[in-house]
């Protein structure tokens, strides 16, 4: 996988006995059908139009959530003041709860969606981020771009060997990670596994975005970021670590259903912050495919299929093609989704 390894080389996260997919493990389960059963029609010649995302607006979103956070404390964490200091700080508004990427790094990811603009511009935009040319430069001498070549010294030069759309993921990432804080303790290692995660499904929804009809590149930046609210959920918990100058022990199941239900909205409270636009909002906020307004924007599409295939090979099962498309409720052209899937499982890492 080539996103995977370079950016946990870029990022320093460690790596994971699940990071390599060895050879010919199966993540499909298709039921053999039966002499009443038809497979699926091919797709048609040409892609039908792309359906355009409805409004979401994250903030009434997360607002309309209050109560049922609360509602977790007392179900899960009751007489545990910790539980109800960690939800009390969700309850901050965004522009305390979510930090704003560096106005460089802003920039730089805008004139990464603009293939018009002159490689000259990007490169003085990254200049004035110093740690922004160590992360280009870093992935562009890595072993997945590098191999056999000689390295490149010049930030034109490694623009041209990862491409912009390489360059966005990256710098998504980076900025992404560098804005949030270890809670500490076990929930370390809680995190680290959450970042993996994101970063495996890239390059899946990457490989899928065609035959959805959506750019592979937006695709893969969307998926990088997918889970971003759980890492906020982190980062305010240690928040609280560092207000109370003592470690924080939480009961695991309230940190689960509060992960859960609050990681979409604050995913699409992070995408709206950060003014990647309405179509990522409405991606991220709704990656699990239970906005039922939502139910056709094929880049929610992409980023559930990844989600649940990346889930089903880090736990060495099979993923039930039936499931998956009665539950995300999905429009994608079923016979080339599963042909991608089988390639991409077949795939060594």
């Amino acid at each position: 996988m080539t996103l995977l390894g370079l950016i946990r080389g870029l990022l320093g996260w460690p790596r994971h006995a699940e990071e390599s997919t060895p050879e010919g493990k199966r993540v499909l389960q298709q039921p053999v059908p039966s002499a009443s059963q038809e497979r699926p029609p091919a797709p048609a010649a040409t892609a039908p139009a792309r359906p355009v995302a409805q409004a979401l607006d994250p903030l009434a979103h997360w607002n309309a959530q209050s109560d049922m956070r609360n509602q977790l404390v007392d179900k899960y964490a009751p007489g545990v003041p910790d539980a109800r200091a960690l939800v009390g700080l969700l309850e901050s508004g965004p522009d305390e709860l979510i930090r704003q990427l560096p106005a460089s790094a802003r920039e730089a990811l805008a004139m990464c969606d603009d293939p018009n603009v002159p490689r000259s511009r990007l490169v003085s935009q990254l200049a004035r981020d110093p740690s922004l040319m160590q992360s280009i430069l870093r992935t562009a001498n890595s072993s997945a771009f590098c191999a056999g070549r000689e390295p490149v010294l010049g930030m034109e030069a490694a623009l041209d060997r990862i491409g912009l759309g390489n360059a966005r993921g990256v710098l998504t990432a980076s900025c992404a990670s560098s804005l949030l804080s270890l809670p500490g303790g076990h929930y370390n290692a809680m995190a680290a596994e959450v970042w993996s995660h994101m970063i495996r499904t890239g390059p899946i929804a990457q490989c899928l975005a065609p035959a959805l009809s959506v750019n592979p590149d937006e695709a893969m930046t969307l998926a990088l970021l997918h889970d971003i609210g759980k890492l906020i959920v982190f980062d305010r918990l240690s928040v609280l670590r560092a207000t109370r100058r003592r470690s924080i022990d939480l009961p695991p199941a309230f940190v689960q259903a509060l992960l859960s239900a609050a990681h979409e909205p604050l995913g699409a409270l992070a995408a709206q912050r950060w003014e990647l636009g309405p179509r990522a909002v409405a991606a991220i906020g709704n990656h699990h495919r239970q906005v039922h307004a939502l139910r056709h924007e094929p880049l929610s599409e992409a980023l559930y299929l990844a989600d649940v295939v990346d889930h089903a090979m880090s736990r060495d099962e099979t993923a039930n093609l039936d499931e998956v498309w009665a539950k995300g409720a999905l429009s994608a052209p079923r016979p080339r989704i599963e042909a991608i899937l089988k390639r991409w499982a077949a795939v060594p890492a």
